[in-house]
């Protein structure tokens, strides 16, 4: 069997991209062959990834489309006769981004009106979440390919985190991730809780601007106790999250949410917004929100995680069965049992 991969983009820290890897190792664990294939391409990615042009199809091939943005190149791909698999990892809603990256904003917004266009041309739609595919009228679900092996080991169960509270967030600095939010409830948290409190932001901004924008913020609230970080590497990423003693998601929109899962995988315990995703994903092993809950009651939730040593330790063990939950097998038998029902 032939199985090609295509992308809108390509970059060398993207989740899409990295995804794609994952699954190419797959398919070719089970004897599959096929090319990877993107319109626009990182050149940090190198030849992992070849020109959208050079994809070469025959009668029989399968076409997986990984959909993440707009992507008006690929609309040429619809027009081939091969049995096609669209699989969303969701848009982000363009009003997130009018006020800080209009660019942004219009890519976002064209992306998802064309959404329904490509769901329509396709022989079967999913969603990297339930949340996903039901935004084109699927139940289908085939979710992001998380091996924590690779994350490298948590601290033992029981073992405390030493040093004064670290309170920690993965994720693209962008306004719908609500990093804002996260500073004003974490200094609320350090005010009543522990004023030694760090908090710590890992992620890329979407824009110099806004980078410079949640800096000042930081400065403002918290002088000193808050640090952003970007580009560091997979070793320092999983030291940061044994280093934590609470992981706070106060996004606005999440289609999937891996760092959630990476949270779990570290025992960290989590506090979240419940949007998109996030609740099939997080499952009973988080303190989610409600609705009407504000910071103040996030600065509260965190106080209970980092010093709740028999909550910390229920919320562990959940954790542990919702990365089991997300383990590669079942995600891979259904990746599989999806691209052969197109093969068939």
């Amino acid at each position: 069997m032939r199985i090609h991969q295509i992308l809108s983009g390509a970059g060398p820290h993207d989740a899409v991209t990295t995804q794609a890897f994952a699954f190419r190792a797959l398919f070719g664990a089970w004897g599959w062959e096929g090319s990877d294939v993107a319109a626009e391409i990182d050149p940090r990615v190198g030849s992992q990834i070849a020109p959208l042009r050079s994809l070469d199809t025959a009668p029989g091939d399968v076409l997986l489309i990984h959909y993440s943005a707009y992507a008006p190149k690929l609309r040429a791909v619809l027009e081939l006769p091969n049995r096609k698999l669209l699989l969303s990892h969701n848009i982000t809603p363009a009003r997130w981004f009018w006020d800080h990256d209009p660019q942004a904003a219009v890519v976002c917004s064209l992306g998802r009106t064309q959404l329904p266009h490509f769901a329509a041309a396709a022989d079967m739609v999913a969603g990297v979440s339930l949340y996903n595919a039901r935004e084109m009228g699927s139940t289908t679900v085939i979710p992001i390919l998380f091996d924590p092996r690779g994350l490298g080991a948590a601290r033992p169960a029981g073992e405390p985190v030493p040093g004064p509270p670290v309170i920690l967030f993965v994720g693209r600095l962008a306004p719908h991730k609500r990093q804002d939010a996260v500073m004003r409830a974490f200094e609320l948290y350090r005010r009543r809780h522990a004023a030694d409190a760090r908090l710590v932001l890992v992620g890329s901004a979407v824009n110099l601007a806004y980078g410079a924008a949640m800096r000042r913020l930081a400065e403002e609230l918290s002088p000193g106790a808050i640090t952003i970080e970007s580009g560091i590497e997979r070793e320092a990423l999983a030291e940061r999250y044994r280093s934590a003693h609470a992981f706070v998601c106060l996004s606005e929109h999440e289609g999937f949410c891996i760092p959630l899962l990476e949270a779990f995988h570290f025992g960290v315990p989590v506090v979240a917004r419940p949007v998109g995703g996030v609740p099939e994903v997080a499952g009973d092993a988080a303190l989610l929100l409600a609705e009407d809950d504000g910071e103040s009651v996030v600065a509260e939730l965190l106080a209970i995680a980092v010093s709740d040593a028999e909550l910390r330790a229920t919320l562990r063990e959940r954790a542990a069965a919702r990365v089991a939950a997300y383990a590669p097998e079942p995600t891979a038998l259904a990746l599989r049992a999806a691209v052969e029902s197109l093969a068939s």
